[in-house]
């Protein structure tokens, strides 16, 4: 009987060596796509965001995987986040949380993969929606600028770099 148990579990081996190197390199490409700056973006997530940035100005930049004028927006907001790696700037993706390996790629080809972002993690998208603007409908891009007192002006469309500058203008900054 024990002849029998010893070769059957010798006859197993190979197959569970397979599935052992199996979950590891699993694990390893897992752990990579970890290890983005992504976040989810649930609806208490923008209270989150804002009381990160108590007190302080920032830029809120609302873009989406499948909108070109997105990627336009994102390119510029990369290069200024060069220019100057103080610029209060948050980033959330309206896809889901499914998609972020190709946010964090998109993200990575404009140079805003060191900086804290945040992806839509919850099916429910208008309840996510609702908790950063209730009147927001979902067009895209969509920006926010928010002064230190939290108070904010809204954008939809492509932001300009003479926008941004007014807005930094405006606040003293």
């Amino acid at each position: 009987m024990a002849i029998n148990y010893v070769a059957r579990l010798r006859a197993r081996l190979p197959r569970m060596m397979a599935m052992s190197v199996a979950i590891l390199s699993l694990a390893t490409v897992s752990g990579a796509s970890q290890a983005d700056n992504i976040e989810n973006f649930g609806t208490q997530s923008f209270a989150q965001i804002k009381s990160d940035y108590e007190g302080k100005p920032f830029v809120l930049s609302l873009w989406s995987i499948d909108c070109a004028p997105c990627r336009v927006e994102l390119k510029m907001l990369g290069e200024l986040k060069s220019e100057d790696a103080d610029f209060p700037l948050v980033v959330i993706s309206t896809d889901s949380i499914e998609n972020r390996e190709e946010a964090a790629d998109i993200l990575d080809s404009y140079g805003l993969q060191d900086i804290k972002t945040w992806m839509f993690a919850d099916s429910f998208v208008e309840r996510l929606r609702y908790s950063v603007d209730p009147l927001w409908h979902g067009e895209l891009p969509r920006s926010y600028f928010f002064k230190a007192d939290h108070s904010f002006q809204a954008h939809s469309g492509v932001l300009t770099r003479d926008q941004l500058s007014k807005f930094f203008s405006s606040i003293g900054k």
